[in-house]
C-alpha cells in the first residue's frame, strides 16, 4: 500500500487543497460517557498493561498535578479527559489542563495569568512556545540533572508533558472519522456514503478496491478530471496521514499474541503500517475498537458499550484479570480512604482527652482499625496487579508499607494499653506517610517494571519485606520514646505512666533491632547472590548497617546503665533522623547499586523533616534534664 502511494509524491498539483481537506475535522458529538466506557480497555505503557483509566490518570498527573480535572461544568474525569483527546484532539487542544506553578518559569516563556489568577494553559497556548524553545530544550535535555537551573528542569518536564499529550492526541487518528470523499463516482467504487466521513481504517479495509484506481494514474493522470483529482487527493491524504501520524502515535492497544504481558504492543497505527503483518486476531480487535471510536463520537454509548465488550472477548485473559483488578482497585482508592479513616481516629483521640473519654478512644479505635483494614485492601490489590509475592517493590510501596507498619503495631498497643498511646503513635505515621505517599504518586505510574536489583521475587519477600518492617518498627520506637518525653515533662509524677511507655519502647527497639538484622544479613546474601559479594559499603548498605548499629548503641546503654531512661528516650526519639538518612538520604547521593528511588525535591523535605525531629526531641529532653538537676535526688523518678 504504502509503495504504490509514494510515487504520488512527485507529481504536482494543488497542495493548499489537499492540506485544507486533510486539516477539516468532522464537527464531533462526544459521548458523554466516552471515559466510562473506554475504562477497561488494556493499554501498555511504561512496561506493563494498565487499563485505559489507569493510563488516563497517569497522564492528567503529568501535566495537571491532579488526577480529575476541574472545568466549568464541574469536575471531569480523566478517563473522559483522556477520551476526548483521542476523539476530538482540535476540542481538547483548547482545555486549559496544563498547570506551571513557577511564576518564574511563566515569565520566561511569556505566558500571562488568566484575570481570575490562575496558572492554566492549554495546548494550544503551549505548543508554539514550546516549539520556539526547541533548541533550548535539547541543550538542557543533554546536560546531567545537577547541571541544570529550576526554571530549566521545570520547562523539560513541560516540553515532555506537552509533547506526551500531542502524540497521545494523534494515537486514534486512523480510527477516527478524519476523510471525507466527495465525489460520487469514487465513493460508490470504494462502498462509501458521498460526504459522509471515514476512518483511515475503512480505507484500508478497501485497500484492494482503492489500489487498482490508483494505479490507473500512472499512465494517464489527467489534472482536470474531478474522478482522478478526488482518487490522487484520497491517495495523497492516505500516504500524508500514514507517514506523519504513525510516528507520533503512542498508545499501545494490540496485545503481543505471545507474550501479551511483557511483549511489545502496538499502537492502531502500527498494526496498520505496510511492513506490519497483521493477523485476524488484530483485524478482529481493530474492528471492535473502530467501530466503538465511531460510535462514541456520534454520540452513540449502547452500540460503543457492544463493541467494546467485543473487543474485551477479544482480549487474552491474563490481561483481563489485570485489567479489572486495577479497576477496582482505581475505584476503590483505597489509601486516600484509609488516611480519612486516620484523620477521623486521631480528632476522635483528640476528643477523647475532652469528652466521653474512653467511649471515644474505641470510636478512635475502630476508625484506625477500619482504615487499616482499607490501607491492607490497596497493598494486597498492588500486589495481585503486579503479580509479585511481596507488598515492597520500590521507594513508594515502601512507604505505604511503612505506614502498614506503624498503624498496625499502633493498634496492637492500643489493644494491650487502652489508654491512646497506641491510638496516637498508629494515626501520626499513617497520616504523615500516607501524605508522603502521596507526594510521590504525583510522578506517575507507580507500578511500573522493577529496576534490575529488584526483579527477583525471593528476595522482594525476604530482604526488602524484612528490612521495611525493620523501618515501621523503629519509627514506632522513636514515635513512643518522643510521646515518653512529653508525658515526663508535664506529667513526670506519674510514675506508672511513664514506667509502662518505656517498657513499650524498649519492647518495639528489641522488634526493629531484630527485622533490622535479619533484612541486613539478608540483604549481604542478596548482594552474594547477585552480584558476587557480601557486602560491599554501598550507601543502601552503610544506612541499614546504620540503623543496627544505633538500635545497639541503645539496647546496649539500657542494660548496661551509660544511659538513663531519659537518655534511651531521648537516643530513641532521634532514631527517626538514621531511618530517614538511610531510607530516602541514600538516594540523593546519585551513587551506588540502589541507587533506584524518586529524588527530586528531597533534600528540602529530608532537611525540614530531619530538623523537625532534632526540635521536637531536644527541646523537652533539655528541658526535663535541667529541671532534673534542680530537683533533689530523692524527687526523682
Amino acid at each position: 500500500m504504502f509503495k504504490l502511494l509514494t510515487f504520488l509524491s512527485s507529481l504536482i498539483l494543488a497542495t493548499s487543497a489537499i492540506a485544507q481537506a486533510a486539516d477539516q475535522t468532522p464537527p464531533r458529538e462526544l459521548s458523554p460517557d466516552a471515559g466510562k466506557i473506554l475504562a477497561p480497555i488494556a493499554v501498555q505503557n511504561a512496561g506493563r498493561p494498565k487499563p485505559f483509566d489507569s493510563f488516563a490518570r497517569f497522564n492528567l498527573l503529568a501535566c495537571y498535578h491532579k488526577s480529575s480535572l476541574k472545568t466549568s461544568n464541574g469536575k471531569e474525569q480523566a478517563n473522559q479527559w483522556l477520551a476526548q483527546l483521542l476523539l476530538d484532539p482540535e476540542t481538547a487542544y483548547q482545555v486549559k489542563c496544563f498547570r506551571i506553578r513557577n511564576e518564574d518559569l511563566i515569565a520566561d516563556l511569556g505566558l500571562k495569568k488568566s484575570a481570575d489568577g490562575h496558572d492554566f494553559y492549554s495546548f494550544n497556548d503551549l505548543r508554539g512556545i514550546i516549539d520556539s524553545q526547541r533548541d533550548r530544550i535539547q541543550a538542557i535535555a543533554a546536560r546531567p540533572k545537577d547541571d541544570r537551573t529550576l526554571i530549566e528542569s521545570q520547562l523539560l518536564k513541560l516540553s515532555n508533558a506537552v509533547w506526551g499529550y500531542y502524540t497521545i492526541s494523534r494515537s486514534f487518528t486512523c480510527l477516527t472519522p478524519e476523510i471525507t470523499v466527495t465525489n460520487d463516482r469514487l465513493a460508490k467504487e470504494l462502498d462509501l456514503t458521498s460526504g459522509k466521513p471515514v476512518s483511515f481504517f475503512q480505507l484500508y479495509l478497501r485497500w484492494e478496491k482503492l489500489a487498482p484506481l490508483v494505479n490507473q494514474l500512472k499512465g494517464n493522470f489527467d489534472r482536470q478530471n474531478p474522478y482522478h483529482k478526488a482518487i490522487f487527493e484520497l491517495a495523497s491524504q492516505l500516504r500524508d496521514m500514514q507517514l506523519h501520524e504513525a510516528n507520533l502515535a503512542s498508545v499501545a492497544v494490540i496485545p503481543d499474541a505471545k507474550d501479551p504481558i511483557y511483549g511489545t504492543w502496538l499502537t492502531p497505527w502500527k498494526a496498520l503500517d505496510p511492513d506490519q503483518s497483521l493477523t485476524d486476531h488484530q483485524l478482529k480487535q481493530l474492528t471492535a475498537l473502530e467501530a466503538a471510536v465511531t460510535a462514541l463520537v456520534h454520540n452513540n454509548s449502547d452500540e460503543a458499550k457492544k463493541q467494546i465488550d467485543t473487543l474485551q472477548s477479544l482480549a487474552p485473559a491474563k490481561i483481563l484479570k489485570l485489567t479489572k483488578t486495577e479497576l477496582t482497585y482505581n475505584r476503590l482508592d483505597a489509601f486516600t480512604n484509609s488516611i480519612a479513616f486516620y484523620i477521623l481516629a486521631f480528632l476522635l483521640l483528640c476528643f477523647s482527652w475532652l469528652i466521653f473519654g474512653k467511649q471515644l478512644r474505641w470510636a478512635s479505635w475502630g476508625s484506625l482499625l477500619i482504615g487499616l483494614l482499607l490501607h491492607t485492601t490497596g497493598i494486597a490489590l498492588r500486589m495481585i496487579i503486579r503479580g509479585r509475592p511481596a507488598p515492597v517493590t520500590n521507594i513508594y510501596e515502601s512507604i505505604i508499607f511503612v505506614g502498614f507498619t506503624c498503624v498496625l503495631l499502633g493498634l496492637i498497643i492500643e489493644w494491650k494499653r487502652r489508654d491512646g498511646l497506641g491510638l496516637l503513635i498508629g494515626s501520626l505515621p499513617g497520616i504523615i506517610l500516607h501524605f508522603v505517599g502521596f507526594k510521590y504518586a504525583l510522578d506517575g505510574d507507580t507500578m511500573g517494571r522493577l529496576v534490575a536489583v529488584l526483579d527477583s521475587n525471593f528476595w522482594l519477600s525476604t530482604h526488602v519485606v524484612t528490612i521495611t518492617i525493620g523501618y515501621g518498627a523503629s519509627a514506632i520506637a522513636g514515635f513512643i520514646a518522643t510521646s515518653y518525653l512529653y508525658v515526663r515533662l508535664f506529667k513526670p509524677n506519674n510514675r506508672e505512666l511513664l514506667q509502662s511507655i518505656s517498657k513499650n519502647f524498649i519492647g518495639i527497639t528489641l522488634l526493629a533491632l531484630l527485622f533490622s538484622i535479619v533484612g541486613t544479613i539478608l540483604g549481604g546474601i542478596w548482594g552474594d547472590q547477585s552480584w558476587g559479594r557480601f557486602w560491599g559499603w554501598d550507601p543502601k548498605e552503610n544506612g541499614a548497617l546504620l540503623i543496627c548499629l544505633w538500635l545497639l548503641i541503645v539496647v546496649h546503654g539500657k542494660w548496661g546503665k551509660q544511659l538513663n531512661t531519659l537518655g534511651v528516650a531521648t537516643m530513641l526519639s532521634l532514631t527517626n533522623i538514621t531511618v530517614l538518612l538511610a531510607w530516602f538520604g541514600v538516594n540523593l547521593l546519585g551513587v551506588g547499586l540502589h541507587s533506584y528511588g524518586f529524588t527530586d525535591g528531597a533534600l528540602f523535605n529530608l532537611t525540614i523533616a530531619c530538623l523537625a525531629i532534632l526540635a521536637l526531641t531536644l527541646i523537652p529532653a533539655a528541658l526535663i534534664y535541667f529541671r532534673d538537676l534542680a530537683t533533689p535526688k530523692n524527687q526523682l523518678n
